[in-house]
This record gives structure tokens, sequence and C-alpha cells, in this order.
């Protein structure tokens, strides 16, 4: 009989933190938030400090002598010994210089970091710039830079990282006796799976315990990436006295951003040389001769320029929120969510016994001291397939969970966790993967994965959320929960756990759902010849027009065309010629705002106007000439992007704007039309309205119908409401389901987001279709086809007019 391990979250906070922590995020209610590790969450009274001193206060340039000037220099040096008495450093020991974030304090030491000694007449060999494999990508981007500066690159694994401290004789002491430095950068904490590395691997290094991987010895320095450890983990500077530590702030307590510190250890500063110097970092300089004097202080020379003192004036109130709560409850908070949400995911099996999940760990996830706040995983099958990441994404925005997905910036854990080989990974870059893009599996294989972080404001609940979501969206029911048979191995021994795991040869379930198989699909049309193509061209087959819709506001609701309209050379007359416009100057869709569906636009040509609905509105109209009442040829100009694209269009006036944004609920809404003038267009692509990729959207009627069939029967999906999600321009009639799939001359298939899942005539959200598409077509979301039209005259295009194509 199978044992069930019952995940058990033990409380760390008071009641009195907790009804704190939810006033101070009242704005997330509703909203799961779940990615700390990229920015946690600021808080509403953080910023209500920051509002009341900036408007009650007058804070000018750091460099002036006198008044505002003085003041805001005041603040600047009290904040920042405030950061450094955090993390219990002395400042006769080390010194904070402000920077941009952790990615320009590490550019800083890889500019500036002297691998040769200056006095090295020996010839002695150079230093060595020695990086751990599960390092940021800012970490690797520092090789060419050091290469350049001549030191020695090598790096790390992950297993023999831990071979090599736990072998190295490291009984002599830091002598600094060598002309050469070398250099090892690790991070305090992995933000692929929140492993915390051992801080007493600084002392060791300092005792050149890394001096068996090189060919020389050297006097060895350490850089400590502690941007995703010290969101919720104390740094004890007094105990871990590493030489130079990077930090960004918006990882700890979210807000300002673009700021971050470089700590440097006072007596590590002789092995920098910084070359170039800017406005304030001097004490006199000659403009006729190349000759200046640099100013006393560490910080005060590197510090370039005037440092971004509002924002630095702003992290005192940031530091404030996290002195509510103690650093090591805050560790001990994310530890025990992180610890519910793997020991849970873990557990739950698929109806046959296989596991929902895998989870990608260094830990058991049993010590806080040595496990942080995240967990990360890629979504099983009951077959045993794995789950495009994307498609994670795509249903956990259904229900307003925000994660992370990819490689997290984090290439060599990523690759060691997932088993993939450099072979691997340049032959997954040919087949279009690129950091940051979509491309989730290739060869059924992923990419990366998904993660979940905590901050100090994530609850229970949170988890429970994310729970819920891959319970009703992904398990293949009735759940089981067992403990796996490789759990106790994983408990003894969890690197050796992992090896192993990637070994394990699952048991494949029998699959009896038919499937459209699109790599056949794909293989077929790879092997057409011209003399087939040319022999379908005489053998085109007619379909039928039977539906016809133009969305006139990008986003909001269908308008149905009953008899015929006019094609002109952007695609269907009216269509998506407006679009909605935030007050940030950003395109409002119904990822951000599910009520735009409900925003139903009528086009009355009789009258000239376009109406528009919303219900318990009045309605409210404009005109459809440009040079109508409302004045749209003297509106202002208005510049903002549609998928990539840049589009300029004309503010509609405020008598609409305030509609909608009544309508909406949401302040500052402008309505846009797109300019008729072709310089606003994009010469890349063929002449469009505010459409995301092509002219037109086109939809096999029989490619619905056989999606509405399979659609379970206990899913609260409108059956009725399918053809309407996926809000196409022409609906024809006469093709066998996903014969488009193999059409010539067409754009390309629509891949489809959760917006599929929003009924467009109430706005509710369902997991379907969405789901049914991923587990039927193997996580490719693609569901119609794009077309385009080549052409600089107007037609008129009709209901029940015949369409050919060739397959």
């Amino acid at each position: 009989m199978d044992l069930v391990l019952k995940p058990n979250f033990i409380e760390v906070y008071d009641e009195k933190i907790r009804h704190k922590n939810k006033n101070n995020f009242s704005r997330v209610n509703g909203e799961c938030y779940m990615d700390h590790a990229g920015a946690t969450l600021y808080s509403d009274t953080q910023m209500k400090k920051i509002y009341n001193d900036f408007t009650s206060s007058v804070y000018g340039n750091p460099h002036m002598s006198a008044g505002a000037g003085i003041q805001s220099r005041e603040i600047i040096e009290r904040t920042r010994y405030r950061i450094l008495d955090l993390f219990h450093a002395e400042s006769d020991e080390y010194s904070l210089v402000f920077t941009s974030g952790a990615t320009a304090s590490l550019k800083c030491i890889a500019e500036t970091f002297i691998f040769d000694a200056i006095d090295n007449k020996s010839n002695d060999k150079s230093g060595n710039f020695v990086y751990l494999q599960d390092n940021h990508t800012s970490v690797l981007g520092m090789r060419d830079v050091v290469a350049q500066n001549g030191a020695n690159v090598l790096f790390l694994r992950h297993n023999d990282a831990f071979n090599t401290f736990s072998n190295s004789n490291t009984s002599f002491n830091d002598t600094s006796i060598y002309k050469n430095n070398s250099l090892f950068v690790y991070p305090a904490e992995s933000n692929f799976s929140g492993y915390k590395y051992p801080l007493d691997w600084i002392e060791d290094v300092h005792k050149g315990a890394l001096n068996n991987i090189t060919n020389n010895k050297s006097n060895w320095y350490v850089l400590l990436d502690a941007a995703c450890y010290v969101g919720t983990n104390k740094l004890d500077l007094s105990k871990h006295k590493p030489d130079f530590i990077v930090l960004s702030f918006y990882k700890m307590f979210g807000y300002p951003t673009g700021i971050g510190a470089l700590i440097v250890k006072n007596s590590s500063c002789k092995v920098l040389k910084k070359n170039y110097y800017g406005g304030g970092t001097v004490n006199m300089i000659l403009s006729t001769e190349n000759y200046h004097v640099p100013r006393d202080t560490f910080h005060q020379r590197y510090e370039d320029g005037t440092v971004s003192f509002l924002s630095i004036i702003s992290l005192q109130h940031g530091l404030d929120t996290l002195k509510t709560i103690s650093m090591d409850k805050i560790s001990l908070h994310t530890f025990r969510l992180a610890q519910y949400l793997h020991h849970s995911l873990m557990i739950l099996h698929h109806h046959n016994g296989n596991p929902v999940t895998e989870i990608y760990a260094d830990s058991n996830y049993e010590d806080e001291f040595v496990q942080g706040g995240i967990v990360a995983f890629n979504i099983l099958r009951s077959n045993s397939e794995y789950v495009g990441y994307m498609e994670v994404l795509h249903m956990a925005s259904i229900f307003k969970i925000h994660l992370r997905v990819g490689c997290f910036c984090n290439p060599g854990a990523c690759h060691r966790h997932l088993n993939l080989s450099t072979e691997n990974i340049m032959n997954n870059y040919d087949d279009g993967f690129t950091c940051g893009g979509g491309k989730d599996l290739i060869n059924g294989k992923p990419t990366g994965a998904v993660r979940i972080s905590f901050g100090y404001m994530s609850t229970i609940n949170d988890v429970q959320t994310l729970l819920m979501m891959i319970r009703k969206c992904f398990v293949d029911g009735p759940e089981v929960m067992k403990i796996p048979h490789w759990y106790k191995e994983h408990k003894e021994n969890i690197c050796e756990n992992i090896k192993q795991k990637n070994k394990l040869i699952r048991n494949v379930g029998n699959d009896c759902v038919s499937h459209i198989n699109y790599e056949e699909i794909q293989e077929k049309m790879s092997m057409r010849n011209d003399i087939q193509i040319e022999n379908e061209i005489k053998n085109k087959k007619q379909l039928t027009l039977v539906k016809l819709f133009i969305y006139p506001i990008k986003s909001c609701g269908t308008y149905e065309i009953t008899d015929s309209w006019i094609l002109n050379t952007k695609g269907l007359q009216y269509d998506r010629e407006w679009m909605v416009m935030t007050s940030a100057g950003v395109c409002l869709t119904q990822k951000q705002e599910v009520k735009l569906c409900m925003v139903k636009p009528t086009i009355c040509l009789e009258e000239n106007v376009m109406k528009i609905n919303y219900p318990g509105m009045p309605t409210g109209q404009i005109s459809l000439d440009y040079t109508g009442i409302n004045g749209n040829v003297n509106g202002k100009m208005c510049r903002s992007r549609v998928c990539g694209h840049r589009v300029e269009g004309i503010d509609c006036g405020g008598e609409i704007n305030e509609w909608l944004s009544l309508a909406l609920g949401r302040p500052n809404l402008r309505l846009i039309r797109q300019s008729n003038s072709s310089e606003f267009f994009d010469k890349t692509i063929p002449p469009m309205s505010f459409s995301s990729q092509a002219q037109y959207l086109l939809i096999n009627e029989n490619s619905i119908e056989w999606l509405v069939e399979r659609i379970p029967k206990k899913s609260d999906c409108n059956r009725t409401t399918i053809l309407d999600r996926f809000r196409g321009n022409l609906i024809v009639r006469g093709a066998k389901a996903f014969d488009e799939a193999l059409w010539t001359s067409v754009n390309g298939p629509c891949t489809r987001c959760q917006m599929i899942c929003i009924d467009q005539n109430t706005g509710v959200k369902t997991i379907e279709p969405l789901q049914l598409l991923a587990q039927e077509f193997k996580g490719k979301l693609k569901f119609g086809i794009y077309l385009n039209r080549q052409i600089n005259q107007s037609s008129v295009i009709s209901i029940g007019e015949s369409v050919s194509y060739s397959s």
C-alpha cells in the first residue's frame, strides 16, 4: 500500500502581521502574485509615505552646496548607512556604492577588477575568473570583459563545486603574498530552484580552496550575488565577509526600480581600478591637461554623475517596511510556503498513478537554512507527456495567477535540471528557441520550467489557488495522493536522486483520445513539391462564406455583417479601426480588462455613425467621418504599439473618452482612431488596422463543430459561444475539420492564448476551450489561419460567396 504524505503548513506570522499585510496589499485581492524572485510587491503604506514625503519636501541635486541639495545629500548618506546596518556591516569595513541595479554592479566589477598585480614583474600567470554554473546571465556576461582584461575563465558545475570545497586543503591563511588576483562569483541563492549555497565557501575561497582547480596560486576574492537572497533572508556581513556584494532593491521591497548597490570590503578596494570618472567623482580636474584628483572616499569615486537621488530617498520608506517583520520570520514564512507547495506537488498523481509534476530541486525542502521560497517544476499529462510552460502560463492567467516561466535568466541551472546537453541547447536554438521566447516544447521536451517564488506578503491562499488551478486544468482524475517511489532516496540524498530521476522510465498509459497530429501535418507540408502545388492550384476546392464579422474597436465586442461589406487596402472596412488606450498610452485588451467584450459597437452606415453600447450605460456614438462633429481631424495625435508594431492614431475626444472610462470603471481612457495617412503604417508588413498579426482571420466552421463536440459535458463552458471566442472575420463552410492547416498561400496558423477562455457575451472565464486545444494538439495552441490581401483598390465581399482553396 502506498504511504500518503500530508503536507502541513505551520503559520509563522501572528494575526497582527497577517492583518497588516492584508491591508497593505489590498490591491491584489483576487489576484495571486507568485513572482517575487523577479520583483516583489511594494506596500500601500510604503507608497503613501513616499508620496507624502515628496509632496511635502523640496529635494535638489545632491551636488548642490546649499539648501535642497544639502537635504538630499544628508538623506542619501543616512540611507547608505542604514543599508549597511541592515546587513550588519560596519562602515569602517564596508563601503556602499549606489548603482542602477545588480547587473550594473556586476559590470562595474568586471570592468575594474585587477587580475594582474600592477608590480608583477616576474610575468607570473594571470589570475582566474571562476564562476558557478548556476549563476545569473548577468554574471555570465562578465566573462568576455574579464577575458579581455587577461583573466583565465573557468566554471564549476554544481556537484563539482561541492566536491571541490569538501576535498580542498584550506588550512593556510590568506596572506596576500601572490602577484595575481583571482575572483570567484556565486549566488547566495539560486533564482531557479531557491537553493541556498553555503556562505562558508567565502572563507574557504579566501584560504585558497580553489587553487586546486587552477594552474596557479592567487590572492582570492569573492563576489556574492545576493540579489535573490536578501529579499527573504538575513545577510550578516559580520559573520560572512565576501569582498563584493551586489543587490537590487526592487527585489527586496518592490519600489523603486532602477536602483541597486555594490557593497565593497574596504580592504579589497585595492584590486579595483576605475578609469572613467564622471561629474561629482573628482576633487579637482584640468580641462587643458589630462589631470584630475579623485574624491577621497570609495563611493564618491564610483558614483559617476548625479545619483538617482529621488529613488535613493524613497529607499528609506522601503527599509521601514522591512523593519515591521523580522527577516528571520520572513525567511521561515517563505520557506514553509515553498515546502507546502513542494510536498503537495510531489504527492499529486493522476488516476493511473503517474506524477502530475516533475520538480527541479537541490534540497528536500526540509531545512530552511538550505532552501528558499522558490519551487520550479514542469507539469506532466497522465501519459507522461510534458505540458508546455506557455500552456500553464495561459491557464494561470485565467485564475489571475501571476507566475514566471522559462529559464529565469539562469541558463546554467535550467539546463542542468532539465538535463540538456550543449548539443541539445544548440539544436533547440536552431529549432527556434530564444531566451524569453514562447518555444516551450521541442521534440516533446521542455526548454524551461514554471517557477513559483514567494515574498514576505505571500499567503497560504496563494498556494491553494495555484494547486486548485493545477488540479482543475491538468490532473486527469480522480487524483491520487501518494508518496512517489523515489521519495526515500530523494530525502536521503537529493543530488543523487535528481540524477536517478532523470533516468526514470515512466509508464505511459493508454491514450484513448483521438488527436489531430500537427507533426504529421508539418511533415506532409515539408514534402510538398512544386508539381504538387501546381496540381493543387488546378484542382481548387470550393467553400462558402457563411458568416462575416468585424471588430470595430480592438478587443471589444463583435459586429456581424448580414449581407455584404467593403474590403479596403487594410482589410474589412472599419475592422479594428479604433482601440482603447490607457492613461499610460498602452492599448487596453481583454487580457487586462475582460469587460471590453461587453462594449458592443454598431456601424450605422445610414446615420454615418458608430454607436457603442454597454450594460447599464446610455448609448455612446462617434462619427464615421474623420471630419465629423467630434473633430477627429483636429484631435490629438497618439502613438502606441500593437504586437510590437508602431501605430499612430487620433484621439476621438473627451465625450466618448468619458463614456468609456465610466463604463469600464477605469479613469482617463481614450478612444483612438487609426490615422488615414499612409506615413503611419509599418512599411515592413501589409497595411493593416489595429489588428494583431494579419488583415483577416479565417475560421473553418467544421473545426468549430469538431471542438464543440469534444468539450467535456461537465465543463461550465457555454458551447453556443465557442465561435465568438475565436474572434474570426471570415467563417467558411465546406472543408473538413482542420483542413485549413494544409492550405497554401496563407500567413500561418493563429496562436491562441487565454483570451479564448472569455465568454464574449458575459465576460466569464472558463478553462475551456484552451484546455481541450492543449490536450488535443499536445500544447500547440493554434486555431484558425491568418490571411493578407495585397491590393490597392476596394472591393466588396458578400455572405454566401464561394471561396477557393487548395490543399
